[in-house]
């Protein structure tokens, strides 16, 4: 990679998100970007304001994020418009995942819910209290660890389940996107719902992993001409074998590292709740993982969109692609400082992941103009590099590069508190629950 030139898009996209989304504090939100994106992993917000790209006071990185405001219709149509059409096996990936902001010793902070979250000395269902995230990304390779952030909301009460989220997530970024982008793939896991998403219209096709209890039904046989005809046919459940019958489709293939992989597929299922919706259930099954003596245990997909490719390993590999956006989050969290900062108002929280998210729009539009920092004991980059190893030399470009953010300006001292002014404690919030949907 190469240092000597710079980035057409990305100098385009910092200008547009300089002028177009940030609105108050648009100097210090970006300064604060490039401070965290030309870092070392701050353990705290206020560290930020120790790298030379960042030319203000210390407060400053607070004060940007609370009172700061950003235009996020804007910043998704940014994001739409920037996203080249890249393929993955002639299908544009889309993933959609959450993931928990945990504060649990957050007691003056509204809004916080019970969410999962998996870490080292907590169970493995550990239920903590905090904010959960759902983002919706893009998938730019075949292979890595990149994802494009298309759009990211925090799941509160008013959010409703996390498929409702995903419904208005989706809508969103469709309308911001150009009448003539082709149609994405939707990569989910198996907590959504997959029937209330297909009935939303959302102009995608749908790849989503099924928990291995899951039951669908055939077909009706003929009407028997008594009574009202039937809605469901033989039963088809995931984990008794002696209900799937002979399978549509079957593919097996050799492979080097997964050994004997068999793919089998049964069209026209439905569910119980939805008898008129049909769906195409898929069991892929793996010979061996590498690193385990025991195979694996068989993995269960479901379709829904235009035909299935005439090679059924294409779909395993475009799942296999929905755990790029657990590479990310780990990104985010570890190295990034998403989850480091304590902000009080989740507001606030808010902005600073829509602010990151643009970050990582930086670092893969700067991958193929910085150079590869490869630390000894680390392979040799492909093409392009990862994230980490992008950000290790974004200081560099952007010193050629320059920022649109104004130089500080001196505006005197401020008079602080009134003398016997006390604001008193912070009001405690409690944890809310929730509830589960009330039948219509």
């Amino acid at each position: 990679m190469n240092t000597t030139s710079t980035s057409p898009l990305l100098a385009r996209f910092r200008a547009e998100l300089y002028q177009s989304v940030l609105g108050l504090r648009r100097d210090g939100l970006f300064e604060l970007l490039d401070a965290v994106l030309t870092g070392d992993g701050a353990t705290s917000l206020v560290r930020h304001s120790l790298r030379p790209v960042f030319r203000r006071g210390w407060a400053a990185t607070c004060d940007a994020l609370s009172d700061g405001s950003l235009d996020l219709a804007a910043m998704q149509r940014l994001f739409a418009q920037t996203m080249s059409p890249t393929l993955v096996d002639d299908r544009v990936l889309w993933v959609l995942d959450g993931s928990t902001w945990p504060r649990p010793e957050a007691k003056t902070s509204p809004e916080r819910t019970w969410g999962r979250f998996v870490t080292g000395g907590t169970p493995e269902s550990g239920i903590v209290e905090g904010w959960e995230y759902q983002w919706l990304a893009a998938i730019p390779e075949a292979r890595g660890s990149w994802v494009l952030p298309l759009t990211v909301r925090r799941r509160d009460l008013a959010a409703g389940t996390a498929t409702t989220l995903a419904i208005a997530q989706v809508r969103a970024v469709q309308v911001a996107r150009p009448s003539a982008a082709p149609r994405p793939l939707l990569l989910l896991d198996s907590h959504y719902d997959v029937g209330e998403l297909i009935r939303a219209a959302l102009d995608v096709d749908i790849l989503a992993r099924l928990a291995a209890n899951r039951r669908f039904y055939r077909r009706p046989g003929p009407y028997a001409g008594k009574g009202a005809p039937r809605k469901h046919g033989p039963i088809f459940r995931c984990a008794d074998p002696t209900t799937h019958g002979v399978p549509d489709r079957t593919q097996l293939d050799a492979d080097p590292v997964y050994g004997t992989v068999t793919i089998d597929v049964w069209e026209r299922l439905h569910t119980q709740p939805a008898p008129t919706l049909e769906l195409t259930v898929i069991r892929i099954t793996l010979g061996r993982l590498p690193r385990r003596a025991q195979p694996p245990k068989p993995l269960w997909l479901v379709w829904h969109g235009g035909p299935l490719p005439d090679d059924l390993r294409t779909l395993q590999r475009w799942y296999q692609r929905r755990f790029a956006i657990e590479h990310a989050f780990r990104f985010l969290k570890q190295s990034l400082g998403w989850t480091t900062i304590r902000p009080r108002a989740p507001q606030t929280a808010d902005r600073w992941s829509w602010l990151l998210a643009a970050g990582l729009w930086q670092l893969w539009l700067a991958r193929q103009v910085v150079a590869d920092q490869r630390l000894p004991w680390e392979p040799a980059s492909v093409a392009g590099g990862s994230p980490g190893r992008v950000r290790r030399g974004f200081a560099d470009l952007l010193l050629g590069l320059g920022s649109p953010a104004r130089p500080p300006r001196p505006r005197g001292k401020s008079p602080g508190r009134r003398r016997g002014q006390c604001p008193g404690p912070a009001p405690r919030c409690p944890v809310q629950r929730r509830a589960p949907p009330k039948a219509a």
